[in-house]
């Protein structure tokens, strides 16, 4: 089956950086699916997997744009100490994560001294060139609920709701 829109698609995949290093990947333990044409990956991955079909392998290079886009320097920020209430001692490296509305961002301590503390709310990967090695394990039709929700259902909730929820039994001694 080719993967087209509104197919799930599963994929094993590893994505590196330009050095090499591995910055993600599924590790043949975990595959990773995910409704294709819906926005759930990155755009210029759906468009090159639009076509392939299952068993396919596939290396695409994305640009910081088409990733996690570029570092904006906007988002380093200094901060007075006593802003940051956190169990512990301040480190840097430590990740906080800062609420707006219904998101959460994830926020890097990257210096501190013993005034202020320096905070990156770029997304780690943000600036990167990444590699995506992949491999197509799987494609099908989207169930009406998956298209519905958005999400990919597995195959434990498909089951279970073929087998019309299960029964329960009480058992009384």
């Amino acid at each position: 089956m080719q993967v087209t829109k509104d197919k799930v698609v599963t994929l094993e995949y590893t994505t590196t950086d330009d050095e090499g290093r591995v910055v993600d990947t599924t590790d043949h333990a975990r595959e990773f699916s995910f409704i294709q044409g819906r926005g759930a990956i990155f755009p210029a991955l759906e468009e090159a997997l639009e076509g392939r079909n299952m068993g396919e392998r596939l290396k695409v290079t994305l640009t910081p744009e088409q990733a996690y886009g570029r570092r904006d320097e906007s988002l380093v920020k200094k901060v007075p100490r006593s802003h940051i209430r956190i169990p512990g001692e301040i480190e840097v490296g430590v990740l906080l994560k800062s609420s707006k509305g219904n998101s959460r961002t994830p926020i890097k301590i990257i210096d501190f001294d013993e005034e202020t503390v320096t905070l990156d709310a770029n997304n780690p990967l943000a600036g990167l060139t990444l590699r995506v090695d992949l491999v197509i394990t799987d494609v099908r039709d989207a169930l009406p609920e998956e298209l519905e929700s958005g999400r990919v259902q597995d195959m434990e909730e498909i089951y279970g709701r073929e087998q019309g929820g299960g029964v329960e039994v009480e058992f009384k001694p």
